[in-house]
């Protein structure tokens, strides 16, 4: 289940670098206007540090790529219709409110889907159906579809996953299912990070 953040919870669950994982990622000094924008739309809701896992994979990829807009959009193709919305409104920057997962388990179905879809050649699922994680393939190097970084990449994946993640509160079933594909989007994002950082 996700962590709430408390006062005193966050004074005893830092990791060994002395971060606070219940705390969301602080925007870079540095970062373009459109991802102030968006980490600002990404952390008005606080989602537990798992999802913070995500945030400051996200931050790493973007970080690497100079805040810059990638050569391609993330691929659309059975994409939550939910963040087709959010981009047609201008990604909520002219004052348009967060679309609304009235149906988190349809929701989850479809975004599973497209995720699905994303994934590199190389990544194989387990016998339980889950993808693996026991290591990135062809020497992390390579991405497929999801080497797609700035307004029009990475940030759909996070958004796909916050407003889902806002929707599933109080579900336990529901809520499993949300942090399954936050840890498993955590796990590919950093591999995308150490790609870029290396590249």
């Amino acid at each position: 289940m996700r962590a709430r953040h408390s006062a005193s919870t966050a004074q005893t669950s830092r990791d060994v670098r002395g971060k606070d994982p219940l705390v969301a990622p602080v925007c870079p000094a540095k970062a373009a206007q459109w991802f102030v924008s968006a980490h600002a739309q990404m952390t008005r809701v606080p989602l537990g540090c798992h999802f913070n896992a995500v945030l400051a994979a996200w931050i790493r990829v973007e970080a690497a790529s100079k805040f810059e807009h990638g050569p391609m959009n993330l691929p659309s193709r059975r994409r939550p219709t939910h963040v087709g919305t959010w981009i047609g409104g201008a990604r909520g920057t002219r004052g348009t409110a967060d679309p609304k997962v009235t149906d988190a388990a349809a929701y989850a179905r479809q975004w599973q889907t497209w995720w699905d879809g994303l994934q590199p050649e190389w990544r194989k699922k387990e016998k339980d159906g889950k993808w693996s994680t026991k290591e990135y393939g062809a020497g992390g190097n390579e991405w497929g579809p999801l080497t797609q970084w700035g307004v029009n990449g990475t940030l759909s994946i996070v958004a796909s996953l916050y407003f889902w993640g806002c929707a599933v509160p109080g579900d336990a079933e529901l809520e499993a299912q949300w942090e399954a594909a936050v840890l498993d989007v955590a796990w590919a994002l950093e591999g995308l990070a150490i790609f870029y950082e290396k590249f």
